[in-house]
Order: structure tokens, then sequence, then C-alpha cells
């Protein structure tokens, strides 16, 4: 837990559970700082105010804002304000306990007035059901559920994505809650959540920046980075408020640093691709980005970038290879582990058993147990564990083939190697060219690119400075070196011969 939550909490934790749907419990001063920078400190706009929030769980934001009307307002005001207040979940036993929780603030104020709550059982992910609460309310506030779109059934992933423009490809469906809550704003309305961070620069976020960017502005988004605010979970969290309609602008941006928050820049959406990753950066940083995207091609323009093979079952098919001396030679290749190279000049000392002919084909399972018995006798050993990938939907006549039918045979040859996670760049040229690998990225750069030249640059301060301003952190001080952040480094135009 994080210095600026404990401040508050001590060593008291109870209110950071996990919740049921991916959803997790609102820590006390997080739900006050949304509040702080979206309900207005005016008592006249405060009594005009129309709060709701579409994912109310056990009422934690909306008994904060309870209680801030109820000591903020005199009582003829407040009433109004109460009775307007709204919140849907799909959770029927958490809204009895947001009821129970509004009750008993109410209670503390005044101990003889009641109030009808406006709390609904509703799926937030059925659009149409929310027609008709279109621009009803002036603040939307909450802490939207973590739930990946793959984890749903098949139909629900397709109605979600029929529903819903801001979807795209396996994403988070906390996005949702975004388009959502600008629907049932009102023009001019504020919107406060806390979400994962990871909507600033992954591709699954693309649709929702390039909406906020051009139809209304972020006033404000707060960034925990690294830092966790729900203790039981891991999750790399920021806060975002967004006023409707409002004209798009820079955006300031406060990142927490463990004991403090400070005044990191702000971003500035790139007005002819507004979709592209936001990072906030000051003046003189924006600078140095600048200077870096004039000076030369995108990574990704000069070379192909490939993950590692992907087996869903290392320990079966990835194996020491001190101990693979009674197995076919022929079906096994030397395998270099990405995730742990430290200067280009590891020994290769891992084989994979490859059950692929050369251009990637998978043998056929006879072919394999007529011609590499010791191998196939391994893996028959371990079918059940082979079968019960993918949370055994895995295809029976396939059993022995890799999880993912990604880089089968792309890992093979001369390539710059990288972990998909670093806390300074650490490319490295694999040691053997024969050699595939896995957990991690590999570099093939195109013909006439000076790969020396290239891979000085990878690992030099820029790439740190670049990765910085544009990746996804991680405890500990690790970034993501993911494809799809490294892709876009800007290569020095020297290393094209």
């Amino acid at each position: 837990m994080s210095g600026w939550l404990r401040r508050f909490y001590g060593k008291n934790r109870s209110n950071v559970k996990r919740k049921r749907h991916g959803v997790v419990y609102t820590p006390a001063p997080v739900v006050a700082l949304i509040l702080d920078n979206v309900l207005p400190a005016d008592a006249g706009e405060l009594a005009a105010a129309a709060i709701c929030d579409p994912a109310c769980g056990d009422g934690a934001f909306l008994t904060a804002a309870a209680r801030r009307i109820l000591s903020r307002l005199p009582k003829a005001d407040a009433l109004p304000a109460l009775c307007r207040m709204t919140g849907y979940d799909i959770d029927r036993q958490a809204l009895a306990r947001c009821r129970a929780r509004l009750d008993a603030a109410l209670s503390d104020r005044y101990p003889n007035m009641r109030v009808d709550w406006n709390l609904q059982e509703r799926n937030a992910f059925d659009r149409p059901a929310f027609r008709d609460d279109c621009g009803r309310f002036t603040h939307i506030v909450g802490n939207p559920p973590y739930v990946r779109v793959q984890h749903l059934e098949a139909a629900g992933r397709a109605r979600i994505a029929g529903q819903w423009s801001v979807i795209r490809g396996a994403t988070d469906l906390y996005l949702v809650f975004y388009e959502l809550g600008l629907d049932l704003l009102r023009s001019g309305g504020a919107l406060g959540y806390i979400t994962p961070s990871s909507w600033l620069r992954s591709d699954s976020g693309a649709m929702l920046r390039s909406r906020l960017a051009g139809a209304h502005r972020v006033n404000r988004i707060i960034d925990f980075g690294e830092h966790q605010v729900f203790d039981d979970v891991t999750t790399y969290t920021a806060i975002t408020v967004i006023q409707k309609d409002a004209t798009p602008a820079d955006i300031p941006v406060a990142k927490y640093d463990g004991a403090r928050f400070y005044d990191a820049g702000q971003i500035a959406p790139d007005g002819a691709q507004p979709s592209r990753p936001w990072a906030a950066a000051t003046v003189a940083e924006r600078e140095r980005m600048r200077r870096l995207a004039e000076r030369g091609p995108r990574l990704g323009e000069i070379a192909d970038i490939h993950v590692g093979i992907q087996t869903l079952a290392d320990r079966v098919f990835i194996r020491p290879a001190s101990e693979t001396a009674s197995l076919e030679p022929w079906i096994l290749r030397p395998m270099v582990k990405a995730s742990v190279i430290k200067d280009g000049r590891d020994p290769v000392r891992r084989v994979v058993i490859f059950p692929y002919d050369a251009k990637g084909k998978l043998l056929p399972e006879s072919c394999i147990a007529a011609n590499a018995p010791a191998a196939y006798e391994w893996l028959l050993s371990h079918k059940e564990r082979l079968l019960n990938r993918d949370k055994g939907r895995f295809d029976p006549a396939r059993w022995y083939a890799f999880g993912r039918q990604v880089s089968i045979t792309s890992g093979f040859g001369d390539k710059i190697l990288t972990s998909g996670m670093n806390r300074r760049p650490n490319f490295q040229r694999c040691p053997d060219p024969a050699a595939t690998f896995y957990s991690g990225y590999c570099i093939k750069p195109e013909p006439g690119v000076d790969q020396g030249g290239l891979l000085d640059a990878l690992n030099s301060d820029d790439m740190e400075f670049f990765i910085r301003h544009t990746s996804r952190p991680y405890q500990g001080g690790w970034m993501s070196y993911a494809k799809s952040f490294i892709k876009d480094f800007p290569v020095p135009q020297s290393v094209l011969q």
C-alpha cells in the first residue's frame, strides 16, 4: 500500500476488498480525490447536481457524495439532490449494501429523514437499457470493473462489440464505461473514473483516445504509475476527469511518486493522429521527443519485430540441453530465453521439442511416433497436461502442437533479442542464428541496416527516455518493452547504409 493511502488507513485495510465480476472496492482517499476533482465546490451548483455511478457496487462513491451534500447543503436543498443520485450495478447484493450505507449516512445527519434511493439492477454493457437515461446526469463518478473481454462467452463478446464503439480487439471492458458515462452525461457535465492507465498507450485504447481528443476536454489525469492503489490486486491505475463537449486542449497530468503528487507536464494529443499513444511531458521533454521523431524512421519501419514462440507448456517442450541426450536430435532446436539474456554471449543451454517442418507446418503425429519415438514418448506422457491448455478447449487432434501458432519459423535466423520487460534497455544479438527463442521479442532488421549502429541506438539513453515517456510502467522501476511500444522508437538515419 502506498504512503499516501497509508496516511488515511494506518493498518486498517479492510476497505480494499475483491469484488465479483472484476471489480475492486475503492479506497476512501481515492473516492475523495475523484469527488474533489469532479463535484462542484459551489453550494448552489452542488444543489443542482445529478450524480450517477454506473457501477456503484456497495456505494463507496454515492455514499461519499451523499455525505458531502448533507454536510454542505441545508436540508431543503439536500433532499432533492439526494433523490437525483443514481446507482446502477449488476450485483443485487451489492446494491443492497449500497442502500444500507446511504441510509446510514442520511441517518447520521437527519435520523428521521428518509429517501427512496434510485438504485437499479442493470447490466452496464447493455447499451439499449440506458437509452432513456442519456443526457440525464451532471456528474458521473466511479471505479468500473476491470474485466478482459475474452473472459466472456463468445455471444457476450459479440453483443458488446456490436453496441460500443470503443471496443477494439482483446480489450478491457472498463473502456465501455467511458462511453456509457459520456452517454449519460449532459453536455458540459463532468466524469471522473479510476481505471487501469493502459488505455493511454495501448492499441485497445486507441478508439477512446481518438474520441476524447476530438470531442471532449480531458481536464486532468492523475497517474499512479507503478504505485498500487488496491492492496489486494496488482493494477496500474490513473484517475481521468473529462468534461463532455468542451473544447479539447492539452491535458495536465499529475503523477504519484509514492509519497506525493507532482506536475508531470501535459499530454498534447496529435491532432492529425489523436489515436496515437498519449504520454505526459514537460516542455523540454516534448522538445526532445520532437527531435527524436525527426531524426529518422521508426523501428517498425526498418525491421520486423516478432514475439517468441508460445507453447503454453514450456516445461514440457523446453528442456535443458543437458537433459535431452536421449531424445532424437532432428526434432530438437536450440532455444534462447530472451528475458534472461545479459550480454549476448550467454551460451545456449536450452532446446525445444519442435514438432514442425521447415515451413512451420505441424508434423503428423504418426511421423513423430515413427521417427522420434523417445521425444514422442515424452510428449505422450504429458498429453493430459497439453490437452488442458486453453482451459481444456485445446484441439485434441493437435494436442502435441505449441499453444499458439505464432512465430513458429520467424524466430530463427540473425536477430536482436530483448525481454518484454526491462529496467533499462537490454537489446542483445542472439548468440546462435540457428536458435529460436521465447519469453521476449526479436528484431530482424531489413537488408542495408547497420546492425551494430542499430544495436547501439536500441541500448541508448534515447531509448530509455522514449520508453519512460511512452510505455507502460511496472512495479520496481520496470517498463514494458513490448512490440507495441518499441516499434515506434525513431532510429537514427545513420543506421541506414
